[in-house]
């Protein structure tokens, strides 16, 4: 009789301790989803960043607010609105490529401090500040 409560006692811890690490794995999974989604997000932001830091006169301008995302190809030709259009074309490009279809970008400027803005299925992501 011993031994089938011995056996019966084993079973149930192991039981137990297989419920806990699958809940355990399926948690990893969800947060290593979300910690994928918020680099890609802030690695959009901060490519985004960096092509707004070489543009000044666009951003002085408010075209990364008002410019149309076009891809543009041109030989050290382009205006400060077409490189903005450009910039964000690749943004859109890059947020959608790493957080899915659904996901969104937009800038927000005044008097040179500007604000990225991602929006995806499940997080958001604000990149800077807007005085």
């Amino acid at each position: 009789m011993a031994t089938l409560i011995e056996s019966l006692t084993a079973l149930a811890v192991f039981a137990l301790g297989s419920s806990v690490s699958a809940t355990w794995l399926a948690q990893s999974a969800v947060r290593t989803h979300r910690a994928d989604a918020w680099l890609g997000a802030l690695a959009a932001a901060t490519e985004l960043e960096t092509r707004m830091r070489a543009n000044p006169e666009g951003v002085l301008a408010g075209h990364y607010q008002y410019a149309n995302p076009a891809a543009v190809w041109c030989n050290g030709g382009c205006t400060a609105l077409a490189i903005a259009g450009d910039d964000l074309y690749r943004f859109s490009t890059d947020i959608r490529r790493a957080l899915g279809p659904g996901a969104e970008g937009a800038v927000r400027c005044r008097a040179g401090h500007c604000a990225i803005r991602i929006q995806w299925v499940g997080g958001r992501l604000v990149w800077g500040d807007v005085p």
